[in-house]
């Protein structure tokens, strides 16, 4: 479901709030946000399980060239439309036709939309009301839009089909918008897509914000082969396709060849050198781009391309859009929970369970799962009887496999969606971690330790399984944990399954000035895999101070696949050469995504790399314009006027950063640094006591609100939070020695000693604490 505001990567949190050195500075420079026909028996397959090499994607042949898009005219030119399709694939073309992809955006008529709209229709929603109904020949949705007036809204075209439906109207500079008003044709009523949070315009997640323009959102995944085409000059639209709803040529690719050929020479007994029998993983591919939660590259996949040239995808990391085990939180739809899954890694793909024309399950039921979980079925695939298995009655719905492994989660309100990673429930992972499970899904009367008690009774020592420890190891990891390092750090020897190789090297972030954990980034940076390789190259950006690490990550710029060059340029932003070839398509993407405030953001991000202070304001003030609800815009806009030396300015953006998301710690912290710089150190005390009051835990803050206390003259006060922050980490020998240097003040040398052998004890080669204890002992 589209957000209220738009939700940037966050910028990993530092590896270690005590690691800087003395008092109260702001850091001047930017965080990275970086089918099957005709199954009347079920046939024998020659599966086996797909080694990593395998999934590696192969690169272009010869010398590198940089992403080009293609002459717009031309490659349209080489469609030929699904009804050319018809006259000797009508069998399929049938089946597609009123499938969810045949269905996918068209334009509004009666059969499927008058009910919505005749007799008119109004519904109320927060504080708002909404009416449909049709004008002679025109659809209308009259509604609170844009310039915040209550207005008709005549429907230039429907998405999606079923459960729910989203109507779009016409905006300024060639926008499309997805309205929130959508209709339920099962139910027959209208709802809010956003349920009850009553949003206005002005924001960006409301229906005429930028989070709900087509041409970005929704064109290139319900249409065949959309181009933007965005002008980032006028900020101006002019999109175009090469056919409405997702066609046949979406999945095949263009057939324009195919079409002339076969009317040619169709019965003539040749080969038809137009056709290329893809492989299995290319199917895939062609699924995920749409069938997946990422970031575009290029704007311009072509089916049997690689997904991995075109995306950058999101998997679990230490956001919280997936579960510690990998369940679906936010909208993630399929592709990274299925490429997690032990199925995927097994050999199971997405048409071995769908028909690739209707999109239907091809079998109904266990049906489907029992085609492999029986004996002579799926090699290495365990043999199950449901009943057996489940502990649950034959025909109720605690016997279906997909209700315990495919658990849904409903979005925009109405759209309930099967998870893909096909997990195990755990209700274990739920009482520690708030991880939900399926159990407790089902029996919303009973509590976790009652499923608990269940699932150790029929299955004992067997939920003590890999998929539990990886789940706990992920939660710590996201804790700032050091147990999380340490599993994380296992699991990078252990786990032979790509994506989870590619979520530890993620969630290592925190701790990348770690040298143990430098290496073992390093090695990912040569998997197999450029899902392993490219979160490598994300990490890596802390460490590329060492020049091994940097030579290591300067090889991916020449990396075979598209993400792993494209990101290993993004974290070598501030050396890269911006007109080889990894440059030239780090900029070809910044420029697709600039019609986003996060594309802006990310922009202003670079400039600042290329020490381009001015222009980094202008596109930060820019993705604040579009969105100023987003508190990551306000803070990173923050640190840019402190790299200008801007203080007011400085202080202004983060007290705004702190009044959109005041729980955030860090924004407190940072408050607290820059009113020092201007001697209210009143006002730093307040700031810096709020930050320890939101993060009891944030040891420097400790430290800067002891030596901001010590310098007013309050010593008690000081002592006491310089304790805290020991007591928050004992790691950091800057405190003790904090503590020593006021006692030596006082006169107190004994306790002083003390102190000061403390910080010797965590570093002993600490120069400012043996000085010190030289000079209390010379005596």
């Amino acid at each position: 479901m589209k957000k209220r505001r738009q939700d940037p990567q966050p910028s990993p949190p530092p590896a270690d709030a005590g690691s800087s050195g003395g008092m109260l500075l702001v850091a001047g420079g930017l965080v990275a946000v970086m089918g099957l026909i005709g199954w009347a028996m079920w046939p024998k397959k020659s599966y086996k399980e797909v080694p990593v090499t395998a999934l590696s994607v192969a690169g272009p042949k010869g010398k590198l060239q940089p992403f080009i898009m293609p002459d717009e005219k031309a490659t349209f030119a080489t469609y030929a439309g699904a009804e050319s399709c018809k006259e000797c694939h009508s069998t399929e073309y049938d089946k597609w036709k009123t499938s969810h992809h045949g269905l996918a955006e068209r334009l509004p008529e009666d059969k499927l939309d008058l009910a919505g709209f005749q007799p008119p229709q109004v519904f109320h929603h927060g504080s708002q009301t909404t009416e449909a109904k049709k004008e002679g020949d025109v659809y209308e949705i009259i509604s609170l839009g844009f310039d915040n007036k209550r207005e008709a809204y005549p429907v230039e075209r429907v998405i999606g089909h079923a459960p729910l439906r989203q109507f779009l109207v016409k905006g300024q500079k060639g926008r499309l918008h997805a309205m929130e008003a959508c209709f339920d044709p099962k139910k027959g009523d209208w709802f809010n897509v956003y349920g009850d949070e009553d949003r206005q315009p002005g924001e960006w997640g409301h229906w005429t914000g930028r989070g709900m323009v087509w041409n970005q959102m929704c064109a290139s995944c319900h249409n065949t082969r959309v181009r933007k085409n965005y002008d980032p000059d006028t900020d101006t639209y002019h999109t175009s396709m090469a056919q409405l709803t997702v066609s046949c040529e979406s999945c095949h690719g263009p057939m324009k060849a195919h079409d002339d050929w076969q009317r040619q020479y169709k019965g003539s007994g040749q080969k038809d050198p137009t056709l290329v029998k893809w492989s299995r993983d290319q199917q895939v591919d062609n699924c995920a781009g749409c069938h997946a939660r990422r970031g575009e590259i290029t704007g311009d996949f072509v089916p049997g391309e690689s997904f991995w040239d075109h995306y950058l995808l999101t998997i679990t990391d230490h956001t919280d859009v997936y579960y510690p085990d990998g369940q679906i939180r936010d909208e993630n739809y399929e592709f990274a929970s299925f490429i997690s899954s032990r199925m995927y890694h097994a050999g199971v793909r997405c048409m071995d369970c769908h028909d690739m024309h209707s999109m239907k399950t091809i079998l109904p039921g266990n049906q489907l799962c029992m085609r492999c979980h029986t004996a002579g079925g799926f090699p290495n695939a365990p043999a199950i009887l449901p009943e057996m298995h489940s502990f649950h009655q034959p025909t109720s719905t605690g016997n279906e496999c997909i209700n315990c492994h495919m658990p849904q989660t409903t979005y925009m309100q109405r759209h309930p969606r099967h998870d893909h990673g096909f997990t195990i429930p755990d209700p274990l992972l739920t009482k520690e971690y708030g991880v939900p499970n399926a159990c407790n899904k089902c029996h919303q009367d009973q509590t976790v330790d009652w499923a608990l008690a269940a699932t150790d009774k029929w299955y004992g020592e067997k939920m003590n399984r890999r998929t539990r420890s990886r789940a706990m190891t992920i939660a710590k990891a996201r804790q700032g944990n050091p147990e999380g390092r340490d599993g994380l750090l296992a699991l990078l020897e252990s786990d032979d399954t790509p994506h989870w190789k590619a979520s530890a090297t993620l969630l290592l972030d925190r701790w990348m000035t770690e040298p143990q954990v430098q290496q073992a980034v390093a090695r990912q940076l040569e998997h197999e895999h450029p899902l392993v390789r490219q979160s490598a190259a994300r990490v890596i950006e802390p460490a590329l101070q060492s020049s091994s690490l940097r030579s290591a990550a300067e090889k991916l710029l020449e990396d075979p696949v598209r993400s792993v060059r494209v990101t290993a340029a993004w974290s070598l932003r501030e050396s890269l050469n911006l007109d080889s070839v990894a440059g030239k398509e780090l900029q070809h993407m910044l420029r697709l995504n600039a019609d986003q405030p996060s594309g802006q953001m990310q922009l202003g991000q670079f400039y600042y790399a290329l020490r381009d202070v001015p222009t980094a304001i202008q596109h930060m003030e820019t993705a604040i314009r579009w969105d100023p609800n987003s508190p990551p815009f306000h803070h990173d806009l923050a640190m840019l006027y402190s790299a200008a030396g801007n203080t007011a300015k400085l202080i202004e953006k983060l007290r705004d950063a702190i009044r959109l998301a005041p729980q955030e710690a860090q924004f407190h912290y940072e408050l607290g640094l820059a009113l020092s710089e201007t001697g209210d150190m009143e006002a730093t005390i307040a700031a810096l006591r709020e930050c320890v009051k939101q993060a009891p835990q944030f040891a420097r803050a400790w430290y800067n609100l002891g030596l901001a206390l010590n310098g007013q003259g309050r010593t008690a006060e000081a002592m006491d939070a310089l304790r805290k922050g020991e007591g928050a980490d004992p790691a950091d020998a800057g405190i003790p020695y904090a503590r020593a240097t006021i006692l030596a003040q006082l006169g107190q040398r004994d306790q002083a000693i003390s102190a000061a052998q403390r910080a010797l004890q965590i570093n002993p080669g600490f120069q400012p604490a043996q000085q010190l204890l030289m000079m209390l002992t010379r005596n």
